[in-house]
């Protein structure tokens, strides 16, 4: 099963819980001075972002694998990082009530925590999307988990290749590029719109057609990983 939309929902809240017992590690508060901290109410401040993280936890949680239940794959390539943007947004623009210093100090101080979070939301997007991704076989699917993860059914598939071509990628739609890593959706030359699930720049490349057209390109930074995956489908496909 995939623990993606778990493990992000986790990490989230456990985040919460160390900027409690840790409140140094808000940004902007751990470069006030003194003076300036005494003005903030710190206690407050820590529990709403713990409350508030932890909110975003369990609806990660919760959003993704309803999503995933009633099959809406799409929807869920984007939900976690619309819940984590628009979570950190609201909680940034409350965060000003626990701040008493004076008006261009709180102005100031409100700036540095939206960046603050906007920077650990940007490092914890990427984070994810880098993680390799895995692969799940079931009798009749096989669950590439991650993000832009895909379930596809192996009753689907019209056509499996396993190529040492590299694809030629032509314009990426939605997705991460990152050195060797392309995840996300992309155009590709000769194949237009598709999903790669790619973690080495180097073959061989697992091509997935399903009878709708939808293409999947997936290769893991192992060759033998790959070839492994292919020999899997193939045997469900020829069951």
């Amino acid at each position: 099963m995939d623990a993606t939309g778990l493990i992000a929902g986790l990490l989230m809240i456990a985040t919460g819980f160390l900027v409690k017992f840790f409140p140094n590690l808000i940004a902007g508060y751990n470069t006030m001075s003194k003076e300036r901290k005494e003005k903030v109410d710190i206690e407050g401040l820590s529990t709403y972002i713990r409350n508030g993280l932890f909110v975003i936890g369990l609806t990660i949680i919760i959003g993704y694998y309803l999503f995933k239940w009633i099959g809406l794959s799409d929807i869920v390539d984007y939900f976690i990082p619309t819940v984590v943007l628009v979570g950190v947004v609201v909680m940034v623009v409350n965060t000003k009530r626990f701040d008493h210093n004076k008006f261009k100090d709180m102005k100031s101080n409100l700036k540095k925590y939206f960046v603050g979070f906007v920077l650990v939301f940007v490092i914890g997007i990427l984070i994810y999307g880098i993680i390799p991704s895995k692969v799940h076989f079931t009798d009749d699917s096989v669950e590439f988990t991650g993000a832009y993860g895909t379930e596809i059914s192996t009753a689907s598939i019209e056509n499996l290749q396993l190529s040492d071509k590299r694809p030629t990628i032509n314009a990426r739609t939605n997705g991460l590029s990152l050195g060797g890593v392309k995840k996300g959706f992309f155009k590709v030359e000769g194949l237009g719109k598709t999903r790669l699930l790619i973690h080495s720049g180097n073959g061989p490349y697992l091509i997935i057609t399903t009878k709708n057209g939808e293409v999947t390109i997936i290769n893991f930074k192992d060759k033998a990983d790959t070839e492994s995956a292919y020999q899997r489908i193939l045997a469900l496909i020829e069951k």
